[in-house]
């Protein structure tokens, strides 16, 4: 569970008893309370990413089976694009079930409450693939949804790296998703620090 996720548990529980409305995110909210405190035994003693693991998968169940009502109260997500959409569902089931066990996402959200405020944060986005290009060091260009043209930084490896290599000079017009974070350094040049997108994985869409 995100840092984001965490402030914004505590944000809303400020606010008292929220009161719960009979719709297929409260029933996907409290079947999935209801799956955690019935196995609260079993759940005690595990680690916070070990439960924070379970919680997604249980996310993804309900949601496969609740999907048709979701999708009537205009609520829908493509879990094939990967990680930032999987966030974008895991966030609003989770304000949902503050309204039924604030107690077990509060547990589950561990010592991430408290995360510094200097911690590495993955960003998502989807995009065409226009070039590759660098001698030492290779930029990875991609056009956003937008329009616009992104640059990442090519520096470790990656998921995905390896297909893109096999690409070759065949690369512009693929459709991907990238996952990244900004990564700060001192350029000589500028004498000063600046801030580049490093690629951690890249999906073929």
């Amino acid at each position: 569970m995100s840092k984001k996720i965490s402030i914004l548990l505590i944000a809303l529980l400020s606010f008292g008893k929220i009161v719960a409305q009979d719709s297929a995110l409260d029933k996907m909210a409290m079947e999935i309370c209801e799956y955690f405190n019935k196995n609260e035994k079993e759940f005690k003693d595990m680690s916070t990413s070990d439960l924070t693991a379970k919680l997604g998968v249980q996310m993804v169940q309900t949601y496969l089976k609740y999907k048709d009502e979701l999708a009537k109260e205009g609520i829908n997500y493509d879990l094939t694009k990967g990680r930032a959409e999987g966030e974008k569902m895991g966030a609003k089931v989770g304000v949902s079930m503050i309204k039924f066990c604030p107690d077990i996402l509060m547990a589950i959200a561990g010592d991430e409450v408290y995360e510094d405020e200097n911690e590495v944060v993955e960003s998502y986005l989807e995009g065409t693939l226009k070039k590759v290009s660098g001698q030492d060091l290779y930029v990875v260009e991609i056009k956003d949804t937008d329009g616009k043209t992104q640059k990442f930084v090519w520096l470790t490896n990656f998921e995905g790296s390896d297909r893109l290599i096999n690409l070759g000079n065949d690369v512009t017009g693929t459709k991907v998703g990238v996952s990244y974070t900004n990564l700060e350094y001192f350029s000589p040049k500028l004498k000063e620090y600046i801030v580049r997108k490093k690629i951690t994985r890249l999906e073929f869409l």
